[in-house]
């Protein structure tokens, strides 16, 4: 596969240049157009490998180009005096050079010479508010990790937030019924009064889950 421009054109024109296909076959098959294709034979003919490397599009001259003389100016002026750009324009304007502020603006840009501002990054302390026991309880099942005679168990878990209180029980069905059995066994077991319980989507929890 080619890796240059050049490459890819020479790629394209060599069964031309050999007389292998014409012009209007490679045309049928190569992405470019078919003049693209006779601009690169005739450039190839007549200065070789060499000319079918892409010239540059940037242009040569500007015709509205800030002088040199300004240019130096402006950096002359900013390295001395630290001014923004409106204020170079002023000073300038004073002395009879009368430049646009935006093009102070990018002179003073492409030099480098941008003042830099040091930005404090604010840290924010994120507070975790405290819970009491009860307030807030965490319901979840999963899997017995092997069957037992060849049967499914399920373990319900309860654990309390505040003060990490938990309690356990197995069961070999999952259902809504099992799930308000296990929940009635933590409101009995739990010395504190139950105000919140979060589940997961399960639907033993999410279907008709009622105490």
């Amino acid at each position: 596969m080619p890796k240059t421009i050049k490459d890819e054109r020479l790629r394209w024109i060599l069964p031309i240049i050999n007389k292998e296909f014409k012009i209007v076959e490679v045309a049928k098959l190569c992405p470019h157009s078919k003049r693209s294709l006779e601009r690169w034979v005739s450039v190839y003919r007549k200065r070789g490998l060499k000319a079918l490397e892409p010239k540059s599009t940037q242009p040569k001259s500007q015709p509205h180009e800030t002088a040199i003389r300004i240019k130096e100016e402006v950096i002359f002026m900013r390295k001395k005096t630290k001014l923004c750009s409106q204020k170079l324009h002023w000073r300038l304007k004073k002395n009879g050079i009368n430049i646009p502020v935006r093009t102070i603006g990018k002179i003073i840009k492409q030099e480098g010479l941008t003042r830099r501002y040091r930005t404090r990054k604010i840290q924010c302390k994120y507070i975790k508010p405290s819970l009491k026991p009860g307030e807030l309880v965490e319901i979840d099942v999963k899997y017995v990790p092997h069957k037992l005679n060849s049967r499914r168990y399920y373990q319900f878990t309860a654990i309390d937030v505040a003060s990490r209180w938990r309690h356990l029980a197995i069961y070999d069905v999952q259902s809504n019924d099992t799930a308000l059995k296990f929940l009635h066994e933590v409101i009995d077991k739990f010395t504190y009064p139950i105000q919140a319980i979060k589940t997961d989507n399960g639907s033993i929890f999410t279907n008709r889950y009622n105490v």
